[in-house]
């Protein structure tokens, strides 16, 4: 048996139907690859840094908010914006109108200012991200 990981062309044609270039190659190494492939440069960290954002909103929206409408929010996700400096943050309401999830945006985006620094205060960048909210009906 041979040592290299990679087999030849001719071990590999009478096993298969039709050649590939990852063909020969242990399922391990490919599957790596794949993950490398999908993802990009900081998308681990940037997934770290988009779930300290959610804590830190979730238990800014709970305590600092002087709004009682805000307090029954839930966040759903938090996901950045392309550029790195913005997120954008999704919550659901437990409100099914569209004209009190237009008025629970614009109280989000009011207490903006707030929510940032209360995330700037949970995180430690050299700038706090600016956030844009967007109110779902909850499910």
């Amino acid at each position: 048996m041979k040592s290299s990981t990679r087999c030849s062309a001719q071990e590999i044609h009478p096993l298969c139907a039709e050649l590939r270039p990852d063909d020969g190659l242990p399922p391990h190494l490919t599957k790596r690859k794949e993950q490398r492939e999908n993802r990009g440069p900081h998308e681990g960290r940037s997934q770290q840094y988009c779930k300290a954002v959610w804590r830190a909103l979730d238990a800014g929206l709970a305590s600092a908010c002087g709004d009682p409408r805000l307090k029954s929010l839930a966040i759903l996700s938090v996901e950045p914006l392309p550029g790195g400096s913005k997120l954008i943050v999704v919550v659901s309401a437990p409100v099914a109108d569209r004209a009190e999830l237009s008025a629970l945006e614009q109280a989000l985006q009011k207490a903006s200012g707030l929510l940032r620094s209360v995330v700037a205060s949970d995180i430690h960048r050299k700038r706090a991200p600016h956030l844009t909210f967007r109110v779902v009906p909850e499910t």
